[in-house]
């Protein structure tokens, strides 16, 4: 094809190249963008949910407790008391680049013959693993209030690690199934993060819901960048510049 004193005359093989390549990246931004929209979702609903009335723990029935999954971040209180002899210490969390643990301590919910896992906050590694920085709390009856969130797929259980008969218990990984096992009581299948002002809790700079949804937007412009240069170069080393046969 040649316009003016230009003529376009695409190879073979860099057209199939080109051919491939130009609408996979199209797809990669495209899917980029449907991964945005998908967090933006996310985040409308977990603002949503901050937005409503806390939920009684105490006052659900059997369905009503298998189904606090879907909600996630919405505020909660309960009223019990905390297993003070049984409490874990989920190690590997950070603060500010220092390194700790998260105290998770089981809440025995007043008349429902059931617990949850409440965590109280983190508080930092002292250089040894047997000085520990004080985490006793008293067995009384008391009202509590958190926020719901979901056990992540971060602190499953490994096949290689054993829950053990002493306590305060370091743990790597967790699952309330096997939690439950060995404390010989039913877990409900979330986790509280118990309120910022609360009292017998620690460090509580409990992070909102990040989308990354400019993440996801800048990964788009870059694959669709990609894609321009592409279509660029090759229009460019496609096209050659042709002499004029008029005198």
């Amino acid at each position: 094809m040649r316009i003016g004193n230009y003529q376009f005359s695409p190879a073979l093989v860099p057209s199939i190249v080109v051919l491939i390549l130009f609408p996979l990246l199209i797809s990669l931004g495209l899917w980029q963008l449907d991964r945005a929209e998908e967090k933006r979702g996310i985040e409308a609903n977990v603002h949503q949910a901050g937005l409503k009335a806390p939920l009684s723990l105490n006052d659900l029935d059997v369905v009503e407790q298998r189904e606090l999954g879907k909600h996630i971040y919405r505020p909660v209180t309960a009223v019990g008391s905390y297993d003070s002899k049984h409490q874990f210490l989920y190690d590997n969390r950070t603060h500010k680049g220092m390194p700790g643990y998260h105290v998770l301590t089981p809440f025995l919910l007043k008349g429902k013959g059931a617990a949850i896992l409440v965590n109280r906050g983190w508080i930092g590694f002292k250089g040894r693993r047997d000085n520990i920085q004080d985490i006793s709390i008293k067995a009384v009856e008391e009202s509590i209030q958190g926020v719901i969130k979901l056990p992540s797929e971060s602190i499953l259980l490994k096949e290689s690690e054993k829950l053990t008969e002493n306590y305060p218990q370091t743990i790597q990984s967790l699952a309330l199934d096997e939690m439950a096992e060995a404390l010989g009581y039913h877990f409900l299948p979330i986790v509280i993060e118990l309120d910022k002002d609360a009292n017998n809790g620690f460090t509580r700079d409990w992070q909102p819901y990040y989308g990354s949804i400019a993440k996801h937007n800048g990964y788009a412009m870059q694959w669709f960048a990609m894609a321009i240069v592409l279509l660029l170069l090759f229009i460019k080393l496609s096209t050659k510049k042709v002499l004029s046969t008029e005198n």
